[in-house]
């Protein structure tokens, strides 16, 4: 959690277990969670304890047991493009750099491999915890292995590989959306439209929707045009403005299971979804019932047992966190 600009760490139930004290923190990674402090870097254990510091330029979290490091990267002013690349690298836990400083990328590992780039995109790889290369292929970025399949990304388009190296065939002339396989499927877009295919490359839902979400619990939030225009009272004077993209969502067949209805829509996390509506923000469960709200203004997607919330109060404007009891375990004000 973060007050006054410094972060620290709560349990479920709300107690300071470590105290607001770092400039940044993470989220803890196997154990430990990467911090900052008077503009030094190091990892902590649950207790708050110092495990090793950091000495790198850019530190990232742990996968796998280790994590990839920098040395000398800088981007444009104002820009943010990369304008020297630097050396990277990968520490275990201990600290210890277990691969050189000599990729020009590198990746978090996901099932065992880590894209990394050895001079330009062309010189790109896929290795495993040794740094042995597994296959090779040119990149820009990824998104990691997800369900044995892995979306690389390269001048601006995105296409799917197997463990192998095998590049997945895409029944369609616009290709995939930017996101993971999610239980079997993920999305893809032609014409406009968006639906979903399979590992085999098999379209399993005809792109037909504005916009999809991963699937979860079985079901994914999918975006279409509406032919009622849902009205919302946009702030005091009673203004109103109205929306005709919809959200719902599908089950695998590509039947609505919960009808569109909504502004906005997120995956499922652990049996919630957090809907934003009309500057409201509640929970419903996998039959589309409302499960919590309590004059939310803004809302995460619950993890680990809790969800951030934010509301307005007559004091200010609250920043906190709530279990799926609807009880605020821990929260924060800002004065008006």
């Amino acid at each position: 959690m973060q007050k006054d600009g410094k972060s620290g760490f709560i349990d479920r139930t709300g107690k300071v277990v470590i105290p607001i004290q770092f400039d940044s923190a993470n989220n803890f990674h196997e154990g430990v969670a990467l911090v900052t402090m008077s503009g030094k870097k190091a990892f902590i254990d649950a207790t708050g304890k110092i495990v090793f510091n950091a000495a790198y330029d850019i530190v990232d979290d742990f996968s796998e047991g280790m994590a990839a490091v920098n040395i000398g990267e800088t981007r444009i002013p104002n820009i943010g493009l990369i304008s020297n690349p630097g050396k990277w690298g990968y520490i275990d836990r201990t600290g210890k750099l277990v691969m050189p400083l000599r990729f020009t990328h590198a990746e978090n590992f996901s099932e065992g491999l880590a894209a990394i780039t050895d001079g330009d995109r062309d010189h790109g790889a896929f290795i495993d915890h040794s740094g042995k290369t597994i296959f090779t292929l040119p990149l820009d970025v990824t998104l990691g292995f997800h369900e044995g399949i892995v979306g690389v990304l390269l001048n601006g388009s995105v296409s799917y590989y197997d463990r192998s190296g095998k590049k997945l065939t895409v029944p369609t002339e616009d290709g995939p959306k930017s996101y993971s396989f999610s239980e079997g499927l993920v999305p893809i877009e032609s014409k406009g439209r968006t639906g979903f295919i399979d590992k085999s490359g098999k379209v399993a839902i005809a792109p037909q929707f504005e916009d999809v979400e991963d699937f979860s619990a079985g079901l994914a939030a999918v975006k279409v045009r509406s032919n009622e225009t849902t009205w919302c009272a946009r702030d005091a004077s009673g203004s109103r403005e109205g929306f005709t993209m919809k959200w719902g969502y599908i089950d695998k067949s590509g039947k609505f299971v919960i009808p569109p209805q909504f502004e906005s829509a997120a995956p499922f996390a652990e049996g919630l979804a957090v809907i934003h509506q009309c500057d409201e923000a509640f929970f419903i469960d996998t039959a589309g019932k409302v499960a919590l709200k309590a004059d939310f203004r803004y809302a995460s997607s619950f993890s680990g047992g809790l969800a951030q919330i934010e509301r307005e109060t007559p004091n200010g404007w609250m920043s906190g966190y709530v279990d799926k009891n609807g009880k605020i375990v821990w929260q924060s004000l800002k004065s008006r």
